[in-house]
């Protein structure tokens, strides 16, 4: 009676033909990963924009009072303050009823009552804005804006504009939402 062996394992040549398949399957896969990837922190920091953005004209709307979006260098501070950058938003902002001076747009601890603390964006993400919203965004009881006309913030990530999305928010409170192949990451 015959014994016959079996084999167990794979050959050399399988082996290479196997991790070759493998290989070539994963630099296809791979790059698109990481454009999703891309793509959702980049929907993340927008719609948390815009979220915050709400929040604050729902606010503004709910206390009877004036409520800003301010940029900030470091909203997480103790003793956060409005400033940073001119134009540049992806260090974060805060969020305050302007319960005492109605004039001025600086979060002031003693008479503003701080609502929100708009994260930092991620390290890829850059967050720049027109003018009429570069130090600080009002919003009125009425859900208008408190500025001179509409205004724009772009979001981009290290792809560029191509890739970049664009809120505008006209003067009546509301915001529109413009994505690819936005003209600039600089509005």
């Amino acid at each position: 009676m015959k014994h016959f062996r079996k084999h167990r394992g794979f050959t050399i040549p399988e082996l290479v033909i196997t991790i070759g398949i493998a290989a070539i399957l994963l630099s296809v896969a791979v790059p698109g990963v990481s454009n999703t990837i891309k793509e959702n922190r980049l929907a993340e920091q927008v719609n948390a924009v815009i979220i915050d953005f709400y929040y604050a004209r729902s606010e503004a709307a709910k206390r009877d009072v004036r409520v800003i979006m301010c940029r900030s260098a470091d909203p997480n501070s103790a003793d956060p303050t409005c400033g940073g950058e001119a134009n540049n938003w992806s260090t974060g902002y805060l969020i305050f009823a302007d319960d005492g001076n109605n004039t001025n747009n600086t979060y002031d601890a003693g008479t503003d009552t701080l609502l929100r603390r708009g994260q930092p964006a991620d390290d890829s993400i850059r967050m720049r804005t027109t003018d009429t919203w570069n130090v600080a965004l009002e919003i009125n009881p009425d859900g208008f804006l408190n500025e001179s006309g509409a205004t724009t913030m772009a979001i981009c990530d290290d792809r560029g504009s191509d890739s970049g999305r664009q809120i505008s928010i006209a003067l009546n409170g509301q915001p529109r939402l413009y994505s690819k192949d936005i003209a600039t990451c600089t509005p």
